[in-house]
């Protein structure tokens, strides 16, 4: 289903939802009588034809007069607003429909049918456009019939049908929901799917939603009453209620903090370009990326209100002057990424973290769906200090044992772990926990209506099992490969029955084993979550040079290498995404470090002298840049060689692309799907490492198809095969070597670890052999005991039999050689790797060029279907304020990372 996970659904009626959810109907008979629910009745009625006795376009009343068509849908939709229009449907709030025309400000252009929108932003909307940020109560119409219902709850049939169309239908809705999420600040969000003459109620959040049965809203008048009463119950209740974070107080365009965000966003005469170079002198007012300059003196001085949220004068408080002194200067970049983050028509808000104030505006990243962790990163103003820091505002798995990220962050910094984070302060967000998992069957709380869960410890939470990468689909609605079950009931990722597992999390049975599927059995418990850091930094793909990439990357390993030895402290999540560039002022240099951001998945290594328990009871990673072993042996803890590899594979991935190289655009495109998005089958049915991924270890060579990828420095000159010629006067380029060096290390690891598992396999055969078992040569049956094999004394043939000594069964693998021992050994910790880092990063006798980078070779690329969704989260885009270059276009938008975490 959707983008984000299946089996993120739980069905409730329509009566218990609005019980538990909108309770109150206080004054609904007077807001409505009968002579009035009958006229709205007979006027919906009249209005939406039974889609049964109609085609598809008809000419309406309210069609235009110019003799156009109108689809059944919008007839429907046009209905409801003159409904609404002339009877005000859902009280203090009014229907806006925008099934035509997309928001300026959504790159994606989706187009929701309409919403209702309260009263008090009436004077905001812009009509016949999505309004985003000002939908309170969403609406999507179809033209009706089952084919184009997204959910199916009919007996014996689970929520998520999968049919092509219902499961379309799901991700459009989806993709509706996940913009609400991104425009505003959102706990839950209740949508109205209207499909035809039926309607369902939704209520989403960030672990899945809540569906009711498809009721009737114009057969009878006690029907359209069902629906009013909702409509009028929404309209109700508190902002809370209907989902709204109140914990994120917007902005007018007339408060202090509004102003001050526009006058900070403009470039100052001052700023320093953040170029690597020699650099004789700053600003003696210059902010860095880490400075914290205590309470600003503005508050004193009275230029700026304590509260940002509170009325000012702006032309006096906040003139516009370049050169003015109330404004410290700081990286451009970091402004650039801040003036990108006020674009017109988005909205403004001031947020609270651990007693600190911080006014933020779009998003520079945000989450690729609507399910999940839901991270969103913000380029943000500390109000008190009135310095640029990064917010990460986040939805967290709530069980016990899994420390936050803050705390994780403040332990490395208090170790002085450098090229981390600098956390200035975070806390979860009171009382904002998610509420569609606490329906689900193995971790919640509640039973919804199809599910009848056991009595459960309410003291300890436990988390649903999940696969390690993202699920298929996208949240626009493409449709993903089908699923095979073996019949109703059956699921193919079954779950452990709640008395074998323990507070470590659940455990997945053995393959083939078959559990009754319920709906809502992949949901999990979040928790609302926000952390700041100092630093705003520049994403990977800035760098400018591959010497620059390298020296980022040894960096990040190097601060990887700290974590593990000063804290025992494993990442679990590299990736190309979590490995950014800071531009810092050292010695007379700008120069560029790189940082290791991140540290949501960290987790204490196993065998430090820690009380350890399972924190995540699934795969941790992303998927493009997951070891081979750990995806192959995903119940085997990551180690240090895994982190390593891990480093190795975002090195690739990034020169791949952006490092000139002796492959043509086809062959970047080809590289990519064979060696990051492709994966084969295990035996038991989970995707594994493609075998492109695998060759290349194994091999030590990086192909594109029968092509060894070689980094070139110039104008070398290429054999029949593609390959550089050695001896034309151009030297080799240092990243051959370097991961050539790299790659042998793993090469070795494999080919012990492969030895070391066939020489058990071959043990246990050998020990089994030994052992009296029944004879089996003439009794072996066919399984459906159509026949059997016969002695073979009955065979027509006098031939001796081969001579045992010729073909030993049981015989094991080449034991590697001790230098083979020698080279895996050294990938026991960082020290190796670094050392190759350092030997061609610092040694002037490698010569690397300065003009090696080439535009993204990811340009125009789709990644496969099956893959989309991974693919999107493991990707990144090429945009910086250091070097302009062609954005990728991830699915239908472009993104940009320039933060310190994600």
């Amino acid at each position: 289903m959707m983008s984000d996970g299946r089996n993120t659904t739980v069905f409730l009626r329509f009566e218990r939802l609005m019980k538990t959810y909108l309770p109150s109907l206080d004054g609904f008979d007077e807001a409505f009588p009968k002579e009035k629910i009958a006229e709205i009745s007979t006027a919906l009625k009249t209005a939406c034809a039974s889609p049964a006795t109609r085609k598809q376009e008809t000419v309406p009343e309210a069609a235009p007069k110019d003799g156009s068509k109108v689809k059944a849908e919008k007839m429907i939709s046009m209905a409801w607003a003159q409904t609404d229009k002339d009877h005000r449907l859902c009280p203090g709030h009014v229907l806006n429909l925008s099934e035509d025309k997309s928001e300026e400000t959504d790159e994606k252009r989706y187009k929701i049918d309409g919403s209702f929108i309260s009263d008090a932003d009436k004077d905001s909307i812009v009509p016949n456009v999505q309004n985003w940020a000002l939908q309170r109560l969403s609406v999507e119409f179809k033209r009706g019939g089952t084919s184009l219902d997204a959910f199916d709850d009919h007996p014996g049939k689970t929520l998520e049908n999968e049919a092509d169309s219902r499961r379309l239908v799901r991700g459009q809705l989806m993709s509706y929901a996940e913009r609400i999420f991104t425009y505003q600040h959102r706990t839950a969000l209740f949508m109205i799917f209207v499909n035809g003459l039926e309607f369902r109620i939704i209520r989403w959040d960030r672990s899945g939603c809540i569906v009711t049965e498809a009721l009737k809203y114009v057969e009878t008048a006690e029907d359209t009453k069902r629906l009013l009463q909702f409509l009028y119950a929404f309209s109700k209740t508190s902002p809370e209620q209907q989902g709204v974070d109140t914990t994120a107080v917007p902005l007018s365009k007339d408060s202090c903090g509004w102003k001050r965000m526009n006058a900070l966003s403009f470039a100052h005469s001052n700023d320093v370009k953040e170029l690597e170079r020699k650099i004789t002198a700053i600003p003696s007012d210059f902010l860095g990326p880490a400075d914290d300059p205590g309470k600003s003196p503005l508050f004193e001085h009275g230029l700026l209100h304590d509260d940002p949220t509170a009325t000012c004068n702006h032309q006096i408080d906040h003139p516009l002057d370049p050169e003015r002194p109330d404004i410290r200067p700081v990286f451009e970049y970091v402004r650039t990424l801040f003036h990108k983050s006020l674009p017109k028509g988005w909205p403004r808000y001031k947020v609270t973290v651990d007693g600190r104030v911080y006014l933020i505006g779009k998003p520079i990243t945000d989450p690729s769906g609507l399910i999940g962790r839901g991270t969103r990163g913000y380029v943000a103003v500390e109000w008190e200090t009135q310095r640029f820091v990064f917010l990460k505002d986040a939805w967290r798995p709530y069980y016990a044992d899994l420390e936050y990220e803050g705390d994780m962050l403040q332990k490395l910094n208090t170790a002085k772990v450098s090229c981390v984070p600098t956390l200035v302060c975070h806390g979860r967000v009171e009382g904002q926990e998610t509420e569609a998992s606490e329906y689900s069957p193995i971790t919640g709380h509640k039973t919804s209506d199809e599910v009848e869960a056991p009595e459960r410890d309410k003291s300890k939470r436990r988390i649903a099992d999940l696969p390690s990468r993202a699920k298929a689909s996208t949240s626009g609605g493409k449709a993903r490969p089908p699923v095979k079950e073996s019949g109703r009931g059956m699921t193919s990722e079954p779950q452990m029955p709640e008395d074998q597992r323990d507070d470590k999390g659940t455990k997945r049975p053995l393959p083939g084993t078959k559990v009754e599927v319920s709906d809502g059995i992949g949901l999990r418990h979040m928790e609302h979550y926000r952390i700041v850091v100092a630093e705003v930094c520049l994403e990977v793909t800035s760098f400018l040079y591959g010497q620059q990439l390298a020296r980022v990357i040894m960096h990040c390993i190097n601060a990887h290498w700290q974590a593990v030895k000063k804290c025992d402290i494993l990442h679990r999540d590299v990736s190309a995404s979590n490995i950014l560039i800071l531009p810092t002022i050292k010695s007379g240099w700008i120069y560029w470090t790189g940082v290791l951001s991140d540290w949501e998945l960290s987790k204490f290594l196993s065998g430090a002298g820690k009380d350890l328990k399972a924190r995540q009871p699934f795969r941790t990673g992303t998927w493009y840049f997951m070891s081979i072993r750990s995806v192959a042996y995903p119940h085997r803890p990551l180690g240090i060689p895994d982190e390593l590899e891990s480093f190795l594979h975002v090195i690739i991935f990034l020169a791949v692309r952006l490092v000139h190289s002796n492959c043509g655009l086809h062959m970047v495109h080809a590289f990519i799907t064979k060696y990051f998005d492709d994966a084969e089958q295990h035996w038991d049915g989970r995707p594994i490492c493609s075998e492109t991924k695998v060759q290349a270890i194994k091999q030590a060579v990086i192909r594109s198809g029968d092509t060894p990828i070689a980094f070139l420095t110039g104008d070398e000159t290429l054999d029949e095969a593609n390959q550089p010629l050695e001896g034309d006067g151009e030297p080799r380029h240092p990243l051959r070597d370097l991961l050539a060096e790299l790659l042998k290390l793993f090469q070795a690891r494999y080919a012990v670890e492969e030895w070391e598992a066939r020489s058990a396999q071959v043990a246990r055969a050998k020990e089994t052999a030994t052992g009296s078992l029944p004879s089996r040569q003439s009794t072996i049956a066919s399984r459906d005991g159509a026949f059997q094999r016969p002695p073979s004394e009955l065979e027509p043939f006098d031939i001796e039999p081969e001579d045992a000594t010729t073909a030993d069964v049981f015989s094991g693998p080449t034991e590697p050689s001790d230098k083979t021992y020698l080279e895996a050994q050294k990938l026991d910790s960082h020290l190796a790797v670094l050392q190759v880092f350092k030997r061609y990063v610092d040694n002037p006798r490698f010569v690397w060029p300065l003009d090696d980078k080439v535009k993204d070779g990811l340009d125009g690329y789709q990644p496969p279907e099956f893959f989309a969704q991974a693919a999107k989260k493991a990707r990144l885009t090429v945009r910086s304020t250091v070097t302009p270059m062609t954005t990728i276009n991830e699915g239908k938008e472009a993104r940009i990372r320039a933060r310190t975490d994600a």
